[in-house]
């Protein structure tokens, strides 16, 4: 949001929606609020509503639409676009009109501009954190663009004597006014650099917590001249009242350096920072250190903290929900962890999970998610209108499922919830699933026989397949989010969901889509008939509060979004569709050879070469996906596989393998990308990495035994096939990778 400096507040306009004729009328007033002339304005709902943030514009329109359907009056909060380009926040307050059936006719009602209010902290008049956050995301926005651009933010965390303070241990509005006075005053020292510019500014987060945004900065290291000098004004004595109040504060910082991409992210490493600087004595200043977490150090001191972080409570999930892709409802979570450490602040799953599972902790730790995400989905059900049928999904690690009183703890979690067995669903990966069959299917077994469900996670990353999991008593598959990326654009990540999601249903399974991120996913995904899907197109995860209150409100309506930029995507949809149902009318071995063909043929990101093929019939190289010329007949739009291998296999065009990204401290997991043009590494849904890709000439690599190091002109990567794979295998898997990096590498020098 672009504030306007000034802080003008124009009269109240006036605005009239007939919704029988979907067009509004607005009075001068109105219009002068977006600083525009008669003609500027529009008088249909499209125009209006392409001068709201597109932060704002789908709650706005869920918001209107629940107050046509129920309300007789409400009142909204949004931001408009001004002709000037900035956005000012404005209350628009109405009343809807009905006919004699009930049917709503006419809205109606006034606008006004309360930008000041809404931006402003009513105690000391500084900025809020909405308009801290605004600032910031554009700083970030200029720091990606120039180099030489800088900023740092810095929070304060004000602390003193308890005969300063008012009622529940905060101070007094006299003292936080004064504070913030002296805030301002000390960054505007004309003779000790840096001194404040424009663009810099004083906010207030919440009670006794202050924000200075250093914008512009020369150099980051500022940042620490300006935090020292900003303690020193604070540990000055104010005079309040004809007394002398002396007050003390932690300070953290967080530097533009670190490669910030969103907002939340730089205040909450701040906030990190004060509270270590609290925690290790006050009155002095830190800087937030991401190297922190990769320190051998600090891997001990994890462990060491496992147990108390559980009885003080620093774990905590989060929800992200899974959505009918037919109904757009929310039928289900997904239970995800977080640890709020007091020292380092949040730390992911990635970090601590496999370090967890390492130290046998994941086992208390595994039962308090179950009993913690049962109480909770109990209490959803119980207080929640239409969320009897709500289920919450809980992953299982290797270890717990070795855990013998793994049941007794299931049982445990339900009866201690009264949530019913199907309200819970248990995930594991496929991986996890065929590393001891017996055994898995064994527990499963009684699992499912309490009516608990169960569902394999990240399905097509691994070496197994339906014919193989047949054999578990499995209720859903879970679609890694690999195949959904791109699969708007990508035929072969298209065929394979559709050959997946086909057979699946022959098998009687549900199939839940990970990973959505745009309306043309979850629509080619609703086409190919998969029930239900996760991902930021819905919600990211969500802590309870929010989830809570999604809810009740439901998500926002949805629109498919058609595709006119390119007209081949009707006819991809369409013969996606002809294949699944082609392979619906087959039994079940022959659609997994059908499959096989459609997996055999894909030539970019796919693993499953031996998907479903007995062994006698594979001839590409373990790891590696080569191209197949494909056979002169094929039967209604699927392809089907020669048995017979190519006596001259051609030399594959890409390939991918699971490994895993080893980190100082842990690792993820991923996929790791051979093609012509980059080698590229696409991390899980879980882990919260970013995708990262490595243009040939920019890097050189190495394999060295069961390792791939991978060395840019700024960092080291090390990635290790993942365990899933055949240890006897993994060393000529790597091997097969490298030697393919190194022809495409040489292709391109001599091109």
């Amino acid at each position: 949001m672009a504030h306007d400096s000034r802080g003008r507040r124009d009269t109240e306009g006036l605005w009239d929606w007939n919704l029988e004729s979907d067009r509004i009328h607005y009075s001068p007033q109105w219009i002068a609020l977006a600083g525009c002339d008669d003609h500027q304005v529009g008088n249909t709902p499209q125009e209006w509503f392409q001068r709201v943030h597109p932060h704002d514009r789908q709650q706005l329109s869920h918001d209107i639409g629940t107050a046509r359907a129920d309300a007789s009056e409400f009142e909204l909060r949004y931001r408009l676009r001004h002709e000037n380009g900035m956005y000012r926040w404005m209350c628009c307050r109405g009343v809807i009109i009905r006919n004699e059936t009930g049917d709503a006719i006419r809205m109606t009602g006034t606008q006004t501009d309360v930008t000041v209010e809404t931006v402003t902290d009513p105690v000391t008049g500084l900025p809020n954190r909405l308009l801290l956050i605004d600032r910031l995301n554009r700083s970030i926005h200029r720091a990606r663009r120039y180099d030489a651009f800088h900023f740092a933010l810095l929070v304060l965390n004000l602390d003193g004597p308890r005969a300063v303070r008012a009622d529940r241990g905060h101070f007094s509005e006299d003292v936080l006014t004064a504070a913030a006075r002296r805030l301002e005053t000390s960054l505007r020292v004309p003779d000790t650099p840096p001194s404040l510019r424009h663009n810099d500014f004083v906010a207030r987060l919440e009670n006794d917590q202050f924000a200075v945004l250093l914008d512009g900065l020369k150099d980051v290291n500022h940042a620490k001249v300006a935090a020292d000098r900003l303690l020193r004004e604070i540990l000055a004595p104010l005079r309040l009242g004809g007394h002398e109040v002396r007050l003390t504060a932690s300070v953290g910082i967080a530097v533009s350096g670190t490669g910030y991409s969103d907002a939340d992210e730089v205040l909450r490493d701040a906030q990190t920072a004060a509270h270590r600087a609290q925690v290790l004595g006050g009155s002095h200043a830190e800087i937030f250190d991401t190297a922190i977490l990769k320190s051998e150090r600090t891997e001990l001191q994890l462990e060491a903290d496992f147990e108390r972080a559980l009885e003080r409570g620093e774990f905590t999930l989060f929800y992200q929900p899974i959505v009918s892709l037919k109904s757009n409802r929310v039928v289900g979570f997904e239970a995800l962890l977080r640890w709020n450490h007091p020292m380092l602040g949040a730390i992911s799953p990635v970090d601590f999970v496999p370090l967890a599972e390492r130290t046998g902790f994941i086992v208390p730790l595994g039962e308090w998610i179950l009993r913690e995400a049962c109480h909770q989905l109990s209490g959803w059900q119980n207080s929640i209108p239409h969320a009897s049928d709500l289920w919450v999904s809980v992953n299982l690690s290797g270890v717990q499922l070795q855990h013998a009183a793994l049941v007794d703890e299931v049982t445990e979690a339900l009866r201690g919830s009264s949530l019913k067995p199907q309200s819970l669903v248990l995930e594991l990966t496929e991986g996890i699933a065929m590393a001891n069959p017996t055994a898995v299917k064994t527990l499963l077994m009684r699992l499912r026989a309490m009516g608990v469900r169960i569902s394999i996670d990240d399905f097509g990353t691994g070496y197994s397949s339906l014919a193989h999991l047949r054999q578990f008593p499995v209720d859903t598959l879970k679609v890694d989010r690999a195949f959904v990326r791109g699969i708007e654009s990508h035929k072969e990540s298209a065929d394979i969901v559709g050959s997946v999601t086909a057979m699946a249903q022959q098998l009687g399974l549900n199939v839940v889509a990970e990973g959505i991120e745009n309306d043309e996913q979850a629509r080619l995904l609703r086409s190919l008939r998969c029930e239900s899907g996760q991902g930021n197109l819905f919600a990211k995860p969500l802590d309870v509060n929010r989830a809570s209150d999604l809810l009740r409100t439901g998500l926002a309506p949805r629109r498919d979004r058609v595709r006119t930029h390119r007209a081949s995507s009707h006819a991809l949809v369409a013969r996606l569709i002809r294949a699944r149902d082609a392979v619906a009318h087959f039994p079940i071995p022959r659609r997994v050879r059908v499959a096989a063909g459609l997996l055999l043929a894909a030539s970019a990101g796919v693993l499953l070469a031996a998907w479903l093929h007995p062994p006698e019939l594979t001839s590409a190289q373990p790891g590696l996906v080569a191209n197949r010329p494909l056979p002169p007949e094929p039967v209604a739009g699927v392809v089907q596989t020669d048995p017979t291998p190519s006596p001259e296999p051609v030399a594959p065009e890409s390939a991918s393998l699971k490994v895993l990204h080893l980190h100082r401290l842990g690792h993820c997991q991923g996929r790791l990308i051979v093609a012509r043009n980059a080698v590229t590494f696409a991390p899980d849904e879980k882990t919260g990495s970013d995708v990262f890709a490595f243009q040939y000439g920019e890097f050189l690599h190495s394999v060295d035994l069961d390792t791939l190091t991978i060395r840019s002109h700024t960092r080291t990567y090390r990635f290790k096939a993942s365990a899933r794979i055949d240890p006897t295998k993994a060393g000529r898997t790597l091997a097969d990778i490298g030697a393919m990096i190194a022809r495409f590498r040489r292709d391109q020098a001599l091109n």
